[in-house]
Formats: C-alpha cells, structure tokens, sequence
C-alpha cells in the first residue's frame, strides 16, 4: 500500500510540474477583439490586441514617439488584405505579468484606421513573439490568458487536439465546409484571433470554387487590415463549418476580394476569426505544433448578423460615429439614411453612452425588432424607426 501511494504521489508531482504556469492575466473581449495589458520597455500598461495571426508585433507611431523609441530600418509588412509600410525598432523589452520577453523587434505605423474600425484605442499588435516562447492558453470562459513553459508541458484538459502548420508564422488547421448547393471542401485556415469574422474565404478560394454564388443572400462593403487600403468583401452563409467533431450549421461567413496580403493567399482556404474562436478555451502549444480546443459557454450561442444595413466607423477624432456603408435593400436605405451621416442617439440615448461592439450588437438584435436613430446628415438632424431584418 505505501508502494501504491509513492507511486501516485511521484506521478501526481510529475503531473503538476507539467504545468508550469509562468503568468497568467486578464484580457478583454472588445467585440471579436482581445486585448491584453502589457508594458514596452518598463512603460506604464499599454493595450494591444492579441493576435495568433500577427507575425512581427505591432506598436502604433504615436506611442513609439511617446516612448520615445528609435527606429531601425524601413519595412513592408503583409497584413489580411495587402502590405503595409513602416520601420523597424530593434531590441526591446514586452512585459505580460511576470513574462518577460528581450530583444523583441517592433514594427511602428498608424493604427488609427483600425481604431475607427474597432472602436476603441489600440497600442499595438502581438502574437508570434509570446507563442513561440510559451505555451498560450485562451480561457474566454474566465478571460484570462496563462503562459506555461512549454518544456514538459503535457496538456491536462478535454479540449480536442489539432496537429497545425506555420504559414507565414500563422498557424493553419484542417476544416470542412459544405456550401449551399450541397458541395463539400476540407481544406487549411489560418487561425487568426485578431480578426473579427466567424470565418472567411480567402480570394483565391473563393474565385476558384465561385463561393459567391453558393452562400444564399449576401451583401458587400470594404474592409481594411493592418493596411489602410480597403477592399470590398462579401458576407454569406454555408450550410455546415466542421473543424474536428465541433459542427456549426448555417454559419454566417466573409468571402474576400483582397488583391494582397494573406486573404490573396493560394494554399490556404481561408480565415478562422475571433467570432468564432471566442466558443472555445484554445491553448496553443508551438513546440509540438498542437492546439487543444475546448468547447466553452459561448460555443452554442447563435451568430447574429447585420440587421440594420448600417456599416459603422467613428471619425478620425473618435468621437463622431459615422455611416461608413449603407447596404442595398436594407431597413437603413429605405429610411433614407445615406453614407457620411452622423448617427447621434439609439433609442433616445446619446451614442456616448454605449461602445460600438454594443451599438453594433443593438442592430443585430432583432428580438428588439425596432431601433430608432438620431443621426445629422447634410446638416439636418433627421430621425428614423429601422425594423430590423437580418441581411442573410
């Protein structure tokens, strides 16, 4: 009997050590986006969104002269939709908690056309630096994320294995899909948390399986990444998305017309986006090129889409909200209101009281079935009642 329990006590020891949490910190679900606290070169707490597509972290202009740090050398970057220049600054200092990560090399640019996007402020972009130096665990149940050492490492919970492979540092799964008209894919995506879509096909995809076509109703509006050059993309459904034994039916999805970048991508089929990532506590491991998925609280809950036919984005200032697109056919045009126009009030409320994830969420929301709008367009303040159908 002692025998039986040294045993179990050496092997549950070894099953701890296993383990090795180095930090673990809370992050922020910003809308489809997730943002983490961390520190440049012993700053005061910064926030950048965490991003299993970027490749080389990102620091935007202003704080990298703010922080007064030197740049290198001038550089192009490839982000989702084409490429986009900056430069370089060499060997710095990125603390998450007690994760300290030397001689990082920052690309600097102007991320404000993603602020107007996202809404919100963003100092910078990172991922490929933290998961190749540790093993990352995404609990979207308790938002948090843990850093292990990935020496020793041995994945204790029931989440799903996936064996994944680098492209462009991204990492890339195997998954299928069923269009519309019955026909059936299993190709490769990249998993990419930064971006905010469900999934996405990639241009070359998309042209060559003519998926435009075979996803049911759709609209269109432009879109931009890292790269501040929009291009027009395509929302739709397919009839099953299955990576594994996780099955979704009539899931909404994007169709790219990128020209550049990692949409224009030939061997991979497509993106894996934050809107759909987020129903899973994901924990990457790059040293064996594993990532365990485990179905989380959010796994079952529905994809809403756009209701209202408004396409969103604040001004330059951040502080206007302004019709970015306006879709054809939807509740917005036959109200009459037009690209440009300010909205200023939902349902009585200054839009100052809400995010744009939440004003967003609140023309999806079509159990509320009616939403009215304050907006000012062409310097006449207007008000509309939109009955809210959902475009797909």
């Amino acid at each position: 009997m002692k025998r039986i329990f040294l045993l179990l006590t050496i092997f549950g020891s070894f099953g701890l050590s296993a383990q090795k949490l180095i930090t673990s910190t809370p992050f922020e679900l910003f809308g489809n986006h997730l943002f983490i606290s961390l520190s440049v070169d012993d700053s005061e707490p910064v926030d950048f969104i965490f991003d299993t597509g970027d490749g080389l972290a990102v620091i935007d202009i202003d704080l990298a002269k703010k922080l007064n740090l030197k740049t290198d050398h001038q550089k192009s970057k490839t982000s989702a939709q084409g490429t986009v220049s900056g430069a370089l600054i060499a060997h710095n200092k990125v603390e998450i908690g007690d994760v300290k990560v030397n001689d990082i090399e920052l690309y600097t640019t102007n991320l404000r056309h993603l602020e107007r996007t996202i809404g919100r402020n963003i100092d910078g972009i990172i991922g490929y630096d933290l998961l190749k130096n540790y093993v990352v665990e995404l609990n979207y149940d308790e938002m948090v994320m843990n850093l292990y050492q990935p020496d020793g490492f041995a994945y204790q919970g029931a989440g799903e294995a996936f064996k994944f492979k680098l492209v462009n540092y991204i990492p890339t799964i195997e998954a299928s899909v069923t269009l519309n008209n019955g026909e059936s894919y299993k190709d490769y995506f990249f998993i990419n948390t930064g971006a905010g879509t469900s999934m996405d096909f990639n241009t070359f995809f998309a042209t060559k399986h003519d998926v435009i076509s075979k996803t049911g109703n759709h609209y269109s509006y432009p879109v931009a990444g890292l790269a501040d050059q929009e291009t027009m993309h395509y929302e739709g459904r397919v009839k099953k998305f299955s990576v594994g034994s996780f099955e979704f039916d009539e899931m909404p999805v994007g169709i790219s017309q990128a020209k550049h970048g990692i949409q224009h991508n030939k061997k991979v089929a497509g993106i894996l986006g934050n809107n759909l990532l987020q129903r899973f506590n994901i924990t990457f491991n790059y040293s064996t090129s594993t990532a365990y998925f485990e179905a989380n609280d959010f796994n079952k809950q529905p994809f809403l889409v756009n209701a209202s036919g408004l396409n969103l984005q604040y001004g330059e200032d951040l502080q206007k909200l302004l019709v970015h697109r306006v879709f054809e056919g939807s509740p917005a045009e036959a109200a009459g209101i037009k690209e440009n126009a300010e909205i200023i009030s939902i349902n009585g409320t200054d839009i100052s009281t809400y995010t744009l994830p939440e004003i967003r969420k609140m023309l999806k929301d079509i159990d509320n079935k009616t939403v009215t709008l304050e907006y000012r367009q062409e310097g006449v303040t207007s008000e509309a009642s939109l009955n809210l159908e959902p475009l797909l």
